[in-house]
């Protein structure tokens, strides 16, 4: 009885991963699957030669398997680079956390239990010889059996490998030896070969907050006349504030705005293979201490070479195509933490969801003010239908109420500081909206007005203004001249009163020496464009 329950601890995850794998993937994965386990219980037989070693010997395994297992039908998928990802960015502060919560709690128990059960059965077994009498003579039919089953499998080289991954066991192994060291190498910048920017900075403690918005279109914010009231925190703020009345984003699709803000590259000379630095490396020669939290596709900002001295990067298992499902005010303890550390000068990043489609799931139910999100799904942006239009243009605007109700958290925070502290606000881009522009969404190949015209602004508390009264009249001055995303950089470089090489005045918006290029191209759709 103890060999046929551990036999049942053992390969239960892969009959039950057999019949999920059965919904999803090829009759070749399935059998690939199986036929993965088989062979590792046929090596580890061969080397163990009694059942109490065979069981002993799989207990590691055992352990990977109940976690994928869990893992796989907790969150409908198995586990791979989201995962890693989060792994390779979590705090043992944030595991402690998980474990502490319900579901955390639930795991970390059923682990505990089902490995003190499988040790007991497996110390207490008997020590039995595998290959004996009737044993022994099945053992080789069967391994000649498995011929064919692996000739089947192998026909197709990628179902084959689907199957293997499918494993419990072993695909907790290529997921730990292959997936995770993988994405830690992302997140360690390895994609970028990076060039010193030979920076120094002034020594000062300062604290400067950078805020990437997200499809953020300007005629929708009531800071800048929008008939709702979508700002009502941001337009308390006038007169405090520097909002720039003509920003306008360099692309109209993340994968591109984003790395030319974060790096200063212009459209005309972008190239993601040609990037060789950041911001946060910057801020870093300069002298900050650098955090980077992230409600993003994590790809966008590896692949600029982000490493932060600290990175936040909140679990969501749920994330589609359209982006993740987690609010972006689980940034903000974090933000919070970062900011109570005194005694150096701090960066800190924050790259939020904002208003991406899907937008009724970017706010909670309490901000559902213009309107209730009630049958609209993943498709109802196409829809072209004035009902169906008029609710997408409601989520938006709910959107927008939340993102100023996000950086009232972000600023007053901020504002509690002695230090000189600044925040800047500049989103990667703007969206187009059905029922007011005849279009919708953003990243088309084509220059349209709300795609690439966005909110913009610089906070600074009293303490800044009284530091660096010229980068603050600049400011002023600058407001109404047309700001583009890779001058973002430049900027903060300057705000931060960091110097390099490779600075220019000209790029600066904080710089009196400011000098806007309103000839400059647009990337649309990944094509360089002019503006009508």
């Amino acid at each position: 009885m103890r060999l046929v329950a551990l036999a049942g601890l053992l390969y239960g995850p892969v009959v039950a991963m057999a019949f999920w794998a059965a919904g999803t993937y090829s009759t070749r994965s399935v059998v690939a699957l199986l036929l993965t386990a088989t062979l590792v219980a046929a090596l580890a037989s061969g080397i163990t030669r009694s059942w109490r070693r065979f069981f002993l010997l799989q207990f590691p395994l055992f352990v990977l398997g109940v976690a994928f297992i869990a893992y796989t039908f907790g969150f409908g998928m198995v586990p791979g680079r989201t995962l890693a990802m989060i792994l390779v960015g979590t705090s043992w502060e944030e595991v402690r956390g998980f474990a502490a919560l319900p579901q955390g709690r639930s795991l970390v128990l059923l682990l505990a239990a089902s490995s003190a059960l499988y040790l007991y059965l497996a110390l207490t077994l008997a020590p039995l010889p595998i290959f004996v009498g009737r044993g022994r003579r099945v053992a080789r039919p069967l391994l000649v059996l498995l011929l064919p089953v692996t000739a089947y499998v192998g026909w197709n080289a990628e179902q084959l490998i689907d199957g293997i991954a499918l494993t419990p066991a072993v695909g907790s192994v290529m997921f730990l030896a292959g997936t995770v060291p993988q994405a830690a190498r992302e997140v360690r910048g390895s994609r970028v070969q990076k060039i010193p920017y030979h920076a120094s900075g002034s020594g000062a403690e300062e604290v400067h907050v950078l805020v990437v918005g997200e499809s953020a279109r300007r005629e929708s914010w009531s800071v800048y006349g929008y008939r709702r009231q979508t700002t009502p925190y941001l337009e308390t703020l006038r007169g405090e504030a520097v909002f720039l009345t003509n920003a306008i984003a360099d692309a109209n699709l993340t994968e591109w705005a984003v790395p030319m803000l974060l790096t200063g590259m212009a459209p005309g000379n972008f190239s993601a293979d040609q990037i060789r630095g950041n911001i946060v490396d910057l801020a870093k020669e300069g002298g900050y201490t650098t955090t980077w939290l992230l409600n993003q596709d994590i790809g966008i900002s590896t692949s600029v070479g982000i490493t932060p001295d600290r990175l936040e990067y909140p679990a969501d298992f749920q994330a589609t195509i359209n982006g993740r499902h987690t609010l972006d005010e689980a940034l903000l303890p974090a933000y919070r933490r970062e900011l109570a550390r005194s005694g150096t000068a701090r960066f800190i990043g924050i790259h939020m969801m904002g208003s991406h489609w899907e937008y009724y799931r970017r706010y909670p139910d309490r901000f559902a003010r213009f309107g209730a999100a009630s049958q609209l799904g993943m498709l109802s942006i196409f829809l072209a239908d004035d009902a169906s239009a008029r609710k997408v243009l409601d989520s938006y605007d709910n959107t927008v109420l939340y993102t100023d109700w996000f950086l009232q958290q972000v600023i007053e925070a901020a504002r509690a500081l002695e230090v000189p502290a600044t925040v800047t606000f500049f989103p990667d881009h703007g969206e187009d909206l059905q029922l007011l522009d005849g279009a919708s969404g953003h990243g088309q190949p084509v220059y349209t007005r709300h795609a690439f015209e966005i909110p913009a602004f610089v906070w600074m508390n009293a303490a800044y203004r009284r530091a660096h009264p010229e980068r603050a009249a600049a400011l002023e001055r600058n407001a109404a001249l047309e700001i583009r995303t890779h001058n973002v950089f430049y900027t903060l470089g300057d705000l931060m009163g960091i110097t390099w090489p490779g600075s220019h005045a000209r790029f600066s918006f904080a710089s009196e020496q400011f000098a806007p290029d309103v000839a400059m191209q647009h990337i649309a759709g990944g094509v360089l464009v002019s503006r009508p």
